[in-house]
């Protein structure tokens, strides 16, 4: 029986076309080594493929999701515990544990780092490339969906209460965050005047008393009070000087801006309500 010419041509098309790749199977032994990381896994995957956390995941003061992270073994980031785990990924900052990090690279272990985020499009595409890595893509897109829609809704409220006025973010030691910041890009997208980056400041850095009272701001956001007030911003709150510009002071947790996460909108949600309340 002869075969048909057609047929003799497709197989050979089929035996010269490139095979595919199969895809590489999602890793299911996953250790964090940073709270950034740690926050988003326990977003993105099953707690079942988590080994190991930082030992930042359970503590409110550093991570929104503490709660969630209780019933997980903790790590410190040093080599040895981790390879212990026989981990299939490790993710971690690329600012933290980078020691660590290049260690498990030479052992042949997979490490991904995160960066900073410092805008609202870095912090999804931050939450995207964990999803990348962890094979947890349909849970990405619907977080990433949903954090948009709540940022929007929440800045139509607020541009038309703030827009033109000015705010700063002031942290430990008279911190403040310039351009180049996830906090900058925050009160430029409803509108306010952020004078540290007016002052010329890039990314965190130190704001002169001088020109913090000089530029009179409208809005003063802070970390929550705590246990480290004598450390943190809140001396500088009260100064006198201050008092007489009709300064409001807002709240919000340095932990919504310094990792990437849906907890953004609670920033945009927060600001709406205190704004409300103080009018």
């Amino acid at each position: 029986m002869k075969t048909p010419a057609r047929l003799i041509l497709l197989l050979l098309l089929l035996h010269w076309l490139p095979v595919p790749l199969m895809a590489e199977p999602a890793p299911v032994r996953i250790v964090s080594m940073n709270v950034c990381t740690d926050q988003l896994l326990l977003l993105l995957v099953d707690k079942s493929r988590i080994q190991s956390l930082s030992y930042f995941a359970a503590d409110p003061a550093y991570s929104s999701l503490a709660t969630l992270a209780q019933d997980l073994p903790a790590n410190r980031g040093q080599v040895d515990e981790v390879m212990a785990l026989q981990p299939d990924l490790v993710l971690t900052s690329a600012f933290s544990a980078s020691f660590a990090a290049s260690v498990l690279e030479r052992l042949q272990q997979r490490v991904e780092r995160l960066g900073f985020a410092a805008s609202r499009e870095e912090v999804f595409a931050q939450i995207a490339q964990v999803a990348n890595w962890t094979g947890s893509g349909v849970q990405a897109t619907a977080m990433i969906r949903a954090t948009r829609t709540r940022i929007a809704g929440t800045t139509q409220q607020l541009q038309p209460m703030v827009a033109g006025k000015k705010a700063v973010f002031i942290s430990n030691n008279g911190i403040a965050f310039g351009k180049g910041t996830l906090q900058d890009d925050f009160l430029r997208s409803i509108g306010l005047r952020n004078i540290a980056a007016e002052a010329g400041l890039n990314g965190p850095a130190p704001l002169p008393l001088e020109l913090l009272l000089a530029a009179a701001p409208d809005f003063v956001i802070s970390e929550p009070r705590g246990v480290l007030d004598q450390q943190l911003a809140h001396p500088l709150l009260q100064l006198p000087a201050l008092q007489h510009l009709h300064t409001r002071s807002l709240v919000l947790p340095e932990r919504w801006f310094d990792c990437a996460g849906p907890w953004l909108a609670e920033a945009y949600a927060s600001l709406a309500r205190q704004i409300r309340v103080s009018k």
